[in-house]
């Protein structure tokens, strides 16, 4: 079909600009990304299905349902969050160890596996539909540095149900549906990273997005994050965080209380300083 050439054409193009150098040349891409993005919201959705494309971050495998929000993402442009892979790739290196925490389908995963030749990818995600497309995502471009946790993280061990939200988001699960339609309910495990990381020997990148469980997780791996100094990407939501029963304040004070600081990436993929948190967008605290 023409749109799965035009697809696949997009991002092809779209991929150099992780990599790119080039002022002018980023110009340009950025040109590209936001056509793919028009075209990504005004093309009609493909039938509910799932697709393998071959040109994820250039020459990733990864198989995608392009009728679902972050999947049309990827679809169209490549990527569903692309500033913070920008910075991902000038900021990571080889031997780095890198927590993948709300996994979903992978995109962070594959993108941080591919740059970790020499350093491990631990991925959590305790839905089993979405396990199955990680583990499968993870086969297709043979990595051996990646471990799934098919558990989810809080500051205790049990087992809660998980709530998947009737909505065209495949990221939407979570212990916190509040008045939201409910598609189907599950059962998961949920451990404490302390508990289960104490043999942990370096740990430098935390990226977490979990729907409204960021602080009880936050809370079960402070000492590693305070023995390790890593970054830590938090999705800051104050939607998902009401429903939830606390705050973005609450966030911060935590990461405050270990003497962090927030920062946002800004368009050139660079850190800023963040004076007042979003009420919905990615932060980056690190420490001081």
């Amino acid at each position: 079909m023409i749109s799965d050439a035009l697809a696949r054409s997009f991002r092809t193009i779209n991929s150099q600009i992780i990599t790119t150098d080039s002022f002018f040349l980023q110009k340009i891409l950025k040109g590209t990304l936001l056509l793919s993005y028009i075209m990504s919201r005004v093309v009609r959705d493909s039938k509910n299905e799932e697709v393998v494309i071959r040109n994820f971050d250039s020459n990733l495998v990864m198989k995608i349902n392009p009728s679902r929000s972050m999947g049309k993402g990827i679809y169209w442009m490549g990527f569903h969050e692309v500033m913070e892979l920008i910075f991902l790739h000038h900021y990571l290196r080889p031997e780095m160890v890198f927590l993948d925490i709300g996994a979903n389908m992978g995109e962070y995963t594959l993108f941080v596996a591919k740059r970790l030749t020499g350093g491990h990818v631990y991925s959590f995600e305790p839905w089993a539909f979405m396990q199955k497309v990680l583990n499968e995502n993870i086969a297709l471009n043979g990595f051996k540095n990646v471990s799934v946790m098919p558990y989810g993280l809080s500051d205790k061990k049990g087992e809660l149900p998980i709530f998947e939200v009737k909505n065209q988001h495949e990221g939407l699960s979570t212990l916190y549906p509040g008045d939201r339609e409910i598609k189907a309910k599950h059962d998961v495990e949920l451990k404490v990273f302390d508990d289960e990381f104490v043999n942990l020997s370096r740990l430098d990148f935390i990226k977490i997005d979990i729907e409204g469980s960021e602080l009880l997780a936050l809370k079960g791996a402070r000492r590693s994050i305070e023995k390790f100094r890593p970054y830590v990407m938090v999705e800051i939501n104050n939607l998902t965080y009401e429903m939830a029963g606390y705050e973005s304040g609450n966030i911060l004070d935590f990461f405050l209380g270990i003497n962090y600081r927030p920062f946002q990436i800004d368009k050139n993929a660079i850190l800023q300083k963040c004076e007042t948190l979003p009420a919905f967008g990615n932060v980056i605290f690190k420490p001081l």
